[in-house]
């Protein structure tokens, strides 16, 4: 009997992209093909993907429509950047020493994502960072989008010995914005070193954005990444840290304000497989309208690892009946000389604290406005970047204003 072969949603989806100019190997090329071939999109059945459905890929147009002007918004004033412009380097725009941003070959990096595989070989701009000194070099990555297109960047973060240094990954798009960004990111911190990256995800309205961060901490390495969701129609961030020496620190801090239909999903794991590390992680988000969010943390303790400290804490507010949370830190610890928590909270703003502010003669609005600057203020507090954090801060006002 024949074999009935069933085109799948990824099929559907790569009929509308068109394959990287960037050379890929053979064994690389064979390798992502294989994986997309016997992959489809993420159901619910797939406990990843329970809360998050990426259906709406396939309505996207991307057929490189203009989508409305945008002002071009840099986070620093003084960091050397590289602009992207509708998933293409901008040559005229991104001359700076250090950075790789073109290819002999990508490199042979993969995982077992079929959105990683996807990414290879559908790559719009691949772009390579190097640290390797301590004077805490700031390089920052402009996304700037106006067209309704697909954005594949590969990007490739190396922190050498010794070495500092700050990425900010800084995503815009215009107001109704329809794109794919589809981005994959592999860190690699290695001994002494100390890299921070902030990740800015101001997108259209009606852009899907689904991102991953691979890293890999060697020891006395100290890791840091903030990420602030801040709009878009769905948005997934996906990271993954493998603790790889002992004496590391590893902060993941995130702030979201969701509203409208939007819907935001964050999943971390942090893989201890040493001992005597440090893990915290924060998130905190609001979530208006109809908008929902969806936050799964998980910290892997190996045997081996004791003298393990490792924090988890997840809270939202909800400021409408309709709005939606989904959260779910978890533990998994396999050595007994630890100490690790982790929590979640959802709720809504305090009538007291609200009718307190308006006795004192703020509006409503300014009441809780107010009062989320200040829930958000704990992870903004994180931040050592304070041109990042008065971005996020700003857009936080936005939020209400719109």
């Amino acid at each position: 009997m024949d074999q009935v072969l069933t085109q799948t949603k990824f099929d559907i989806l790569r009929t509308r992209l068109n394959p990287t100019e960037l050379p890929i190997s053979e064994a690389s090329k064979e390798k992502a093909e294989d994986l997309l071939a016997k992959s489809d999109f993420p159901t619910r059945k797939n406990e990843a993907w329970k809360y998050t459905n990426v259906n709406g890929l396939n309505k996207l147009l991307l057929d490189g429509e203009s989508s409305g002007f945008m002002k071009p918004h840099n986070i620093t004033k003084s960091a050397d950047k590289v602009y992207i412009v509708n998933g293409q380097v901008s040559k005229n725009k991104s001359d700076v020493p250090g950075i790789k941003t073109s290819w002999n070959s990508l490199s042979e990096m993969q995982t077992e994502d079929p959105f990683d595989a996807l990414n290879l070989l559908y790559c719009t701009a691949a772009l390579e960072l190097t640290f390797e000194d301590a004077d805490d070099k700031i390089i920052e990555l402009v996304f700037e989008n106006t067209l309704d297109t697909a954005i594949f960047p590969r990007i490739f973060i190396q922190c050498k010995k010794n070495a500092k240094g700050t990425v900010i990954l800084n995503f815009q798009g215009a107001e109704k914005n329809a794109s794919f960004i589809n981005a994959s990111t592999y860190v690699d911190v290695e001994e002494n070193a100390n890299l921070s990256i902030h990740k800015i995800q101001k997108n259209g309205a009606e852009t899907f954005d689904l991102q991953r961060e691979y890293v890999n901490q060697a020891a006395n390495s100290v890791f840091t990444i903030n990420t602030f969701p801040l709009s878009g129609r769905m948005t997934r961030n996906d990271l993954t840290i493998n603790v790889n020496g002992s004496n590391c620190e590893t902060f993941m801090n995130g702030a979201y304000t969701l509203k409208g239909k939007s819907h935001c999903d964050n999943h971390t794991t942090v893989d201890h497989k040493v001992a005597h590390c440090y893990s915290k992680e924060l998130y905190k988000g609001v979530i208006d309208d109809r908008a929902t969010n969806v936050f799964n943390g998980k910290v892997f303790v190996r045997k081996d690892a004791q003298k393990i400290n490792a924090f988890q804490s997840n809270a939202n507010i909800l400021l409408s009946e309709t709005g939606t949370v989904n959260s779910k830190p978890e533990l998994e610890i396999y050595a007994d000389d630890v100490k690790c928590s982790h929590g979640s909270t959802t709720g809504q703003l305090d009538d007291e604290a609200v009718f307190y502010l308006r006795s004192r003669g703020l509006s409503e609005k300014s009441a809780k406005e107010l009062l989320v600057k200040a829930f958000l203020g704990e992870v903004l507090e994180e931040v050592e970047n304070e041109e990042v954090s008065s971005y996020v801060e700003k857009q936080i006002e936005e939020h209400f204003s719109a």
